[in-house]
């Protein structure tokens, strides 16, 4: 498997895109610094963190459903998932390869975006609250889980354009539908799993949006509810890849 990993990274690697997304994380986190300090603009080292990591944690989710449809949509595009089925490999050691890889290309970004915009943090004032590592570590659910709804989809579809834009479509559309639910259906609300992947919600300084309050769960809801649905991706994966013809 180790082998496998390491032939997704160099294909990786060897993208111009992979370098301009990490590019992109350090222009926009450095380029707000320039941009608060030219305006003085009122941020501290905690809530300049707060913002920016936000932003790049989201775009890293969108960045991660692309990253992570080509790991198979580019097999099939290039004609290259039969070659990979007639290795010596099984089709459980290629999936598992594929699925660790989408995680840990997506821990490095997360990583490195936490990084970066922790250094950049230290161009404003220690004033305010302290940082919260938990915070950080609570927004590696939702790429995680768009990983596995990613993989999902990357085996229904062929097309590296129908995967991605599925899986947008899914998290836009059901994202919509979950805040109008929630403002009029908060019981409905709270059977949509993508009103689970903010797990922040629970813990201080979320308490004032109230979206935990206002559904009637618990954290130990949510994360039973994600881990559910996590399964079933997973399964469903499995299944379908197990099943599924490339000749």
């Amino acid at each position: 498997m180790l082998s496998l990993i390491q032939n997704e990274w160099m294909k990786w690697w060897t993208m111009k895109k992979s370098k301009i997304v990490l590019a992109l994380y350090a222009v926009i986190a450095i380029g707000i610094v320039i941009i608060a300090k030219t305006n003085d603009f009122d941020f501290t080292q905690s809530s300049y963190y707060t913002m920016v990591s936000a932003v790049l944690f989201g775009l890293l989710g969108i960045i991660t459903i692309v990253f992570t449809a080509e790991t198979v949509g580019n097999e099939v595009r290039y004609d290259t998932m039969k070659h990979l089925l007639m290795s010596p490999y099984s089709r459980m050691t290629i999936y598992f390869s594929k699925l660790l890889f989408s995680i840990l290309i997506m821990l490095g970004q997360f990583i490195f975006i936490a990084l970066i915009t922790y250094a950049a943090s230290f161009a404003f004032s220690e004033a305010g609250e302290s940082l919260q590592l938990r915070d950080t570590v609570l927004a590696l659910v939702n790429p995680i889980f768009t990983i596995f709804m990613t993989l999902f989809f990357s085996l229904v579809f062929r097309s590296v354009g129908m995967i991605i834009g599925f899986t947008v479509l899914a998290q836009f559309f059901t994202s919509i539908v979950g805040s109008l639910l929630l403002a009029f259906k908060p019981e409905i609300a709270k059977w949509i799993v993508f009103m689970h992947l903010d797990w922040s919600m629970y813990f201080q300084n979320a308490a004032e949006f109230g979206v935990a309050e206002t559904m009637g769960t618990t954290l130990t809801f949510s994360v039973i509810f994600v881990l559910a649905h996590i399964l079933v991706l997973f399964g469903g994966s499995i299944l379908i890849f197990q099943k599924k013809s490339y000749l």
